[in-house]
C-alpha cells in the first residue's frame, strides 16, 4: 500500500512544477523533467506521455498523459502501472505552508500489476527503503503527515496480483473506487465496484486507522461487499503486510453458484443443493496464510451446522473441522434416493442417467469430523452418526464409527473417488437395521420386513446413478430374524398350487432368511437362500439384476428342510419369481416341477431295478448252488458206483 502513496507523494511535484515558473515552458519539457523527478523519489523509471497541463478550474492541479511505472528488474517487463491520464488538483493555501492537500486525484484506465517473486521479494518495494521495515508510524508516514486526499478517484482499472511463490494469480476488472482521507492519521472511506470471473461486486469499507494500516500494522476496520452472489460483511481489524485480519464475519450467499464462479471454482452443484448458504463466525488470518474460524455457524439450505474451523493455505488448502448438527437432510445429493429417474434417457435401466459432477472434491484436502442426530443422504439415512471424513487430491474417505440407523446400527468406511472419472467403493456391516425402510430408501423396495445383519463390499465406477449401478461388483452375506414378505402368501400357494395368492393383504411369515451373494456387472447372484418359517421353509437361487432393477429368482418351498444335512422331505413346489422389481411375476415353475417328478420316477425305477437285480441274483444264487448240489450228488453217485463195480471185479 506504501508504494501507492509514494508514487502520489512524487506526482504532488507535477503540481509544483506546473504551478511554478515551468508553467510557462512548453508541455514536453515538463513531462521530462516530472518524469526524471519521480523516478528519482520512485527508483523506478516513469515515462509521461504527451502533455502535462496545468489546470486552473474546476480544480487547481495538473493534468497528465498516459503514464507508466516500470515494474521491478527480475519480472518480465510488463509496467508496474500504467494509466491513460493522471488528474491531480490540490488546495493552495495549505500547499503554500508545505502542506499536500488534495482536493481531487483521477486516475483513468489505470493498469496494476503486482507480482511476488519466487524469493518472496515484491515489485511494490520501491526505493532503497522501501522494503525495509519502518520504526514506528510517525517515521514511516514522516513525509506524508500533511497529505490528504478529500476525494480520489480510480474509473475503469484494471488490478492483477501473480504470486510466483504459490502459483496463483488474480485478476479484477472494471475496477471503480472512490476514497477520502481528511489526513493520514485519520479514518479513510472506500467505496466502489469490480468485475472478476463475469461476477459484479459492489463494495464499502472504512480503515480507522490509516497510518498504522500503511505501515503494515492491524487496523480496525469495516468491509462490506455484496452483489449477485449475495453480501459478504467483516468487522474487526487487519493489516495488509503481512496479510492479516481478526474479527467478525458473516456471509450470505443467495445464489451460491455465482459465488463458486466468482471464486474460480469451476464445479457444479448438485441438482436441488445450494439454493441458500449462510456462514458466520470469529475469523481470525494470519501472516503465514492460515485461517481459522471459531464460534463458526453454518447453513445449507436449511442445514445448520456449528463448530470449528481451520484452514491452511500453504501449498493444497486443508481444511480441518469438527462440526455438530441437528438434522441435516442432503438428500438431494442422490436425487432423492434410488427412485427410477422419469428423466432419465430411454434404457432399460431406471437409475438416473444425469452426470454426476464430484469434481468439487479436487478443490481441497479436509479431515473433517461431524456429529448430527439426524443425517439424510437420500440413499441412506442415519438417525445418529459421528463421522470423520477425509479428502486426499480428490478422494474422500468416510469412517461411519458406530452409526445409529433404521433401529440397528451401521459400521465401516465408504470411499467416493474423484481423481480419474468418478468411483465408489466400501466395506458396511450393519446389525439388527431393519429391511424394509432400508430397501425402501436404497432400491425402492419395501415388501421384505425384518431386522437383519448385512456385510457387505462393493466397488462401483461410472459419471452417473446408471453407469455406477451397471459397474457394481462385490460380495455379502444377509441373516434375518423373523419377519414376513408382503405382497404374496407361499404357504397358500403350496396347499392350492396357486399362485393368485398375492397383493398387499398376503404376506409370508417366516422365522430366519440366510444367504451369501456376489455381485458383478451390476448383477447380484445368490445360490444358497435358505428361509424358514414355522410352517413351510424355502430354498432359493437365482439373479437380481441390480442395473436394470429387476430379478430372475427360483424359490422351491418344501415341507420340510433339515439345514444340518441340507436335505428336503414333504411336498414341494418350486415358484419363478421374474420381471422388474416394482412389477414382478410369480408362477409355478412348470419346468422345475416336471424335472421334480422325473427325478422321483427315475429314482423309483432305480430303486425297482436294483430290488430286481439283487432278487434275480438271489434267485440265481440260489438255482446255481441246487445244481451244484445236483451236479455234485450225480458225481458222487457215479463216482461211488464205478468204485463198486470195479470191487467186484474177479
Amino acid at each position: 500500500m506504501r508504494w501507492i502513496f509514494r508514487i502520489i507523494g512524487a506526482v504532488v511535484v507535477l503540481v509544483l512544477l506546473a504551478l511554478g515558473v515551468l508553467a510557462f515552458l512548453p508541455g514536453d519539457k515538463i513531462a521530462s523533467f516530472a518524469a526524471r523527478e519521480i523516478s528519482a523519489r520512485t527508483g523506478r523509471e516513469v515515462l509521461l506521455s504527451g502533455d502535462v497541463k496545468p489546470v486552473f478550474y474546476p480544480v487547481l492541479g495538473v493534468r497528465t498523459g498516459p503514464v507508466s511505472v516500470a515494474n521491478a528488474d527480475w519480472s518480465d517487463g510488463t509496467p508496474l502501472l500504467k494509466a491513460d491520464s493522471l488528474l491531480v488538483g490540490v488546495e493552495l493555501m495549505p500547499l503554500l505552508s508545505g502542506n499536500v492537500k488534495i482536493r481531487e486525484l483521477q486516475v483513468e484506465s489505470p493498469v496494476i500489476r503486482l507480482e511476488r517473486a519466487k524469493d518472496g521479494r515484491g515489485n511494490w518495494e520501491l526505493g532503497a527503503t522501501a522494503a525495509q521495515p519502518a520504526t514506528d508510524t510517525a517515521s514511516a508516514n514522516s513525509n506524508l503527515a500533511g497529505f490528504s486526499l478529500a476525494d480520489g478517484r480510480i474509473t475503469n482499472g484494471t488490478f492483477y496480483y501473480i504470486d510466483h511463490q504459490a502459483g496463483t494469480s488474480v485478476d479484477l476488472s472494471s475496477v471503480d473506487l472512490a476514497l477520502s482521507l481528511p489526513n493520514i492519521q485519520s479514518q479513510i472511506g472506500l467505496k466502489g465496484g469490480l468485475d472478476r470471473n463475469g461476477q459484479h461486486i459492489e463494495f464499502t469499507g472504512n480503515i480507522e486507522e490509516f497510518a498504522k494500516f500503511l505501515d503494515g500494522g492491524l487496523s480496525d476496520l469495516s468491509l462490506n461487499a455484496s452483489g449477485g452472489f449475495g453480501e459478504i460483511a467483516f468487522k474487526g481489524r487487519a493489516g495488509f503486510s503481512p496479510a492479516a485480519a481478526e474479527g467478525d464475519i458473516s456471509v450470505n450467499l443467495t445464489n451460491p453458484k455465482t459465488a463458486m464462479q466468482l471464486a474460480g471454482l469451476a464445479a457444479e452443484l448438485p441438482t436441488g443443493m445450494g439454493k441458500s448458504a449462510s456462514l458466520s463466525g470469529k475469523l481470525t488470518i494470519t501472516d503465514k496464510g492460515a485461517v481459522f474460524l471459531r464460534g463458526m455457524a453454518i447453513a445449507i439450505d436449511g442445514n445448520k451446522l456449528a463448530g470449528d474451523v481451520d484452514i491452511a493455505t500453504a501449498g493444497r488448502v486443508m481444511v480441518t473441522a469438527k462440526l455438530k448438527a441437528d438434522i441435516l437432510d442432503f438428500s438431494a445429493l442422490t436425487g432423492g434416493g434410488g427412485t427410477p429417474d422419469n428423466t432419465a434417457k430411454s434404457g432399460s435401466s431406471g437409475w438416473s442417467s444425469a452426470k454426476i459432477d464430484a469434481s468439487g472434491l479436487n478443490a481441497v484436502d479436509a479431515d473433517i469430523v461431524l456429529q448430527a442426530t439426524s443425517l439424510d443422504l437420500g440413499s441412506i439415512r442415519f438417525d445418529a452418526i459421528k463421522a470423520r471424513v477425509t479428502i486426499d487430491k480428490g478422494r474422500m474417505a468416510i469412517d461411519l464409527g458406530q452409526a445409529r440407523a433404521y433401529e440397528g446400527t451401521i459400521a465401516g468406511n465408504i470411499v467416493v473417488n474423484a481423481r480419474k472419472g468418478l468411483s465408489l467403493g466400501g466395506d458396511i456391516t450393519a446389525s439388527k437395521v431393519q429391511l424394509r425402510p432400508l430397501l425402501s430408501d436404497m432400491a425402492d423396495y419395501d415388501r421384505l420386513a425384518a431386522a437383519a445383519d448385512i456385510k457387505v463390499k462393493y466397488l462401483a465406477s461410472g459419471n452417473s446413478l446408471e453407469a455406477l449401478m451397471s459397474n457394481l461388483s462385490g460380495s455379502g452375506s444377509v441373516k434375518t430374524g423373523a419377519g414376513e414378505i408382503i405382497g404374496f402368501d407361499l404357504l397358500g400357494m403350496l396347499k392350492t398350487l396357486d399362485t393368485s395368492f398375492r397383493g398387499s393383504k398376503n404376506k409370508t411369515v417366516f422365522n430366519s432368511i440366510a444367504g451369501t451373494f456376489t455381485i458383478t456387472d451390476g448383477v447380484l447372484d445368490n445360490q444358497d437362500m435358505v428361509m424358514e418359517s414355522p410352517i413351510v421353509d424355502a430354498l432359493g437361487a437365482g439373479t437380481v439384476n441390480i442395473a436394470a432393477q429387476s430379478m430372475k429368482y427360483r424359490a422351491t418351498l418344501v415341507a420340510a428342510y433339515d439345514p444340518a444335512t441340507k436335505t428336503t422331505s414333504g411336498a414341494t413346489l418350486p415358484i419363478s419369481i421374474e420381471g422388474p422389481w416394482n412389477s414382478l411375476s410369480y408362477k409355478p415353475d412348470l419346468e422345475g416341477l416336471a424335472r421334480q417328478e422325473f427325478d422321483k420316477k427315475a429314482e423309483e425305477a432305480k430303486e425297482r431295478l436294483k430290488a430286481n437285480i439283487d432278487k434275480a441274483k438271489q434267485e440265481a444264487e440260489v438255482k446255481l448252488r441246487e445244481e451244484a448240489d445236483k451236479a455234485l450228488k450225480e458225481g458222487a453217485d457215479k463216482l461211488l458206483g464205478d468204485l463198486l463195480n470195479r470191487v467186484k471185479k474177479p
